[in-house]
């Protein structure tokens, strides 16, 4: 493993409530970085997270894990936290010590008790908050009513990057409209296939994508001042925008993955490594 500056590494805690599928997005993210080979899962007890003989035996993280990922020329390390309330502290622990929190929902329940107890303590340590929506396969997943929630708790700040063209058995594509690209999976998931917005998805994606534009503009003067010139912005411009509002939570966005079947999760690792703060861009702790 090569040496990393500073300016190199972020560091992420990653928290939801317990069946949130935190644990099975860690194990993408180890693959899909080449850490691993085979993905393992929760149910047959060979996840690289939960390797306690508690864990295997009640399907859910007790401890905290640390692991890292090498995406492109930065070093991700991660913190993977138990969802239980019985187990905050893990959760407290690692906000502590991360720059940035990975909140991830569970596309059945949306906002549940633990999310917003969770998040209470990310304002505590004041850190910068991704939301992302997993378990988008599942036929009773409800990405919209999804989103609803989260902007009746946290309001505006609530910027989604991503969109599921649909849910259910037949998800397999996401709308992306920071790129303004659709991503598509095979049913393996993987590497997806980078497509034009189809037509009918074309209004939905620009409504979403001049939010996004506003939302990241609002968060800099200079670009504030470019998009009144200019009426939108570059993605170099929009990626500042963002990165500016994550320093200050000033935006919180949100994506969307199924980490059970590996789709999307490149798309947030490449977010991860190209838009959140470094170390040394976050403020001083008080």
């Amino acid at each position: 493993m090569k040496v990393y500056q500073t300016n190199e590494i972020k560091n992420i805690s990653i928290l939801g409530s317990s069946g949130s599928g935190k644990t099975t997005l860690a194990e993408a993210m180890l693959y899909e970085g080449g850490v691993i080979k085979r993905r393992g899962s929760v149910e047959s007890g060979n996840t690289v997270s939960d390797y306690f003989p508690v864990e295997k035996e009640y399907g859910y993280s007790v401890f905290s894990t640390v692991f890292s990922v090498e995406w492109q020329d930065r070093k991700l390390n991660f913190i993977d936290c138990p969802g239980s309330d019985d187990f905050i502290g893990g959760a407290v622990s690692a906000l502590n010590v991360t720059d940035t929190a990975l909140m991830v929902l569970n596309a059945q329940y949306g906002v549940e008790v633990g999310t917003i107890n969770q998040f209470r303590y990310t304002e505590q340590f004041h850190k910068p908050v991704i939301f992302v929506v997993n378990q988008l396969d599942n036929d009773k997943a409800d990405y919209d009513g999804t989103i609803a929630q989260l902007r009746e708790q946290w309001g505006g700040k609530v910027v989604p990057i991503q969109y599921p063209v649909s849910t259910g058995s037949s998800f397999n594509a996401v709308v992306d409209v920071l790129k303004m690209k659709m991503y598509r999976w095979k049913p393996e998931g993987g590497v997806p296939e980078v497509l034009e917005i189809p037509a009918e998805e074309m209004d939905k994606a620009m409504e979403l994508h001049k939010a996004l534009v506003e939302s990241a503009a609002e968060h800099d003067d200079m670009l504030m001042e470019k998009f009144f010139e200019e009426g939108t912005l570059s993605e170099d411009d929009m990626r500042a925008g963002i990165r500016a509002g994550l320093v200050i939570r000033g935006m919180f966005p949100v994506f969307c993955v199924c980490a059970g079947r590996d789709m999307c999760v490149r798309r947030t690792l490449e977010f991860l490594g190209n838009v959140v703060p470094c170390t040394d861009k976050m403020p001083r702790p008080v």
